[in-house]
């Protein structure tokens, strides 16, 4: 029995001995979780983040300019003069005067047909005319006589007056026979089939040696004009008042696009489009394009981007720069002594990654577009790049910008 009490007394001490050590272990873990941060944060708090390192950023200073305000859309190239040569009269087609593919000139001959039917009607009607022309003057010459002849009362003022009836009659049989004459000198014309306007002929549909006839289902050739050309594409309904106001004005607004060959055309807007399509709620307009090299191909598809007006004397900063807060939006503009302030800014419009502001920031002062996360008012920042991320920039080289830890010491 004695012997328990003494070994129960034993345990005691090494009891005592794995509490302690529990206690120490769990104190300088709570040490180290809590008071390390709270320990390192007392001296930033009393000395106003005096020891904390600047904040690497990139900024930006902001300019004062013009901001065009661009629409984009997809649109159609369109010719703006497209013409199906067809035949005016029938008959065998003798040549044709074209290769395909080339710029032929308005009134140049591109075919013929064949034209001795038509030229032999021509010579006909000629005919018609002169025997016509013929029996007027031997009719105007009786009625002379006639005229004289009644003075002395030879003939009679019936006979008179139906000779002048018969002149009449004649000058009315040979304005027809002229007409006849116009129209067989027109269809003899039409046997000469011109370009009708100055453009590409396409391929052609009928060889030489066949016959061709009015109402043919294919037409000979298409000729298109190139040059100038078109663009027809659709813009929402809401933006007509603004559209429409530029072309009153007389102040086309500019478009580009972006052909096939992947270059950049540059156009105008040259009219709109008399009624909104109710089934889209779109407005079609149309652009026009020199088109000298043939870039712009009818029926392709374009990317269209029209300006619709202009922001003139316009505060500009990257778009970046603009940030959202519960208040508005607001950037960070670097202030002289290298620390940051936040301003609260009026946002005009973006486009194209800058955006307007009418308030807030003066044109030549930074704002922060890269690192804006980390900050809050008054933050120590060093300025390591003067452009946006991705773009080439000039690294900072200002030595007291990357060593001063804001108390004159090297870090």
């Amino acid at each position: 029995m004695p012997s328990s009490s003494s070994s129960s007394r034993s345990r005691r001490p090494l009891r005592w001995l794995w509490i302690l050590l529990v206690v120490v272990i769990v104190a300088g873990g709570a040490y180290y979780w809590f008071g390390g941060d709270s320990g390192a944060d007392t001296p930033a708090a009393e000395d106003g983040q005096r020891g904390a390192p600047a904040t690497a950023i990139s900024a930006v200073a902001a300019s004062q300019g013009d901001l065009p305000i661009e629409l984009t859309a997809l649109g159609t190239v369109r010719p703006l003069s497209s013409v199906a040569v067809r035949p005016r009269v029938e008959g065998e087609l003798l040549s044709v005067n074209f290769e395909e593919g080339d710029t032929v000139q308005k009134g140049q001959q591109i075919a013929q047909i064949d034209p001795r039917d038509y030229q032999a009607q021509l010579d006909q009607a000629k005919g018609q005319l002169a025997q016509d022309r013929a029996q007027l003057a031997s009719a105007k010459e009786d009625l002379a006589r006639y005229e004289k002849l009644i003075k002395t009362n030879y003939v009679s003022r019936q006979e008179l007056e139906q000779q002048r009836q018969l002149v009449r009659q004649y000058q009315g049989t040979v304005a027809s026979d002229q007409a006849s004459v116009q129209s067989a000198q027109v269809q003899l014309d039409y046997t000469d089939i011109v370009a009708p306007i100055t453009g590409v002929v396409g391929i052609r549909n009928v060889d030489p040696g066949n016959i061709v006839q009015l109402g043919d289902d294919d037409p000979i050739v298409t000729i298109t004009q190139l040059d100038p050309i078109s663009v027809i594409f659709s813009l929402p309904s809401r933006y007509v008042d603004t559209v429409r106001s530029g072309l009153t004005d007389g102040d086309h607004p500019t478009v580009s696009v972006t052909g096939t060959d992947g270059e950049t055309y540059s156009g105008q807007l040259s009219s709109i489009d008399s009624n909104i399509n109710s089934a889209t709620g779109t407005i079609r307009l149309r652009a026009t394009f020199d088109n000298p090299v043939g870039g712009l191909y009818p029926n392709a598809y374009v990317d269209v981007s029209l300006v619709s007006q202009i922001l003139r004397d316009q505060v500009i900063v990257p778009e970046p720069a603009v940030q959202t807060g519960q208040d508005g939006n607001y950037v960070y503009v670097v202030k002289d002594d290298g620390t940051v302030t936040r301003r609260e800014v009026t946002l005009v419009a973006t486009q194209n990654s800058q955006s307007a502001l009418s308030s807030g920031v003066e044109a030549g002062e930074r704002v922060v577009v890269d690192g804006v996360d980390s900050l809050r008012e008054g933050a120590k920042v060093r300025v390591v790049s003067d452009a946006l991320p991705g773009e080439s920039s000039d690294e900072v080289a200002d030595p007291a910008a990357a060593t001063d830890d804001g108390d004159g010491s090297a870090s």
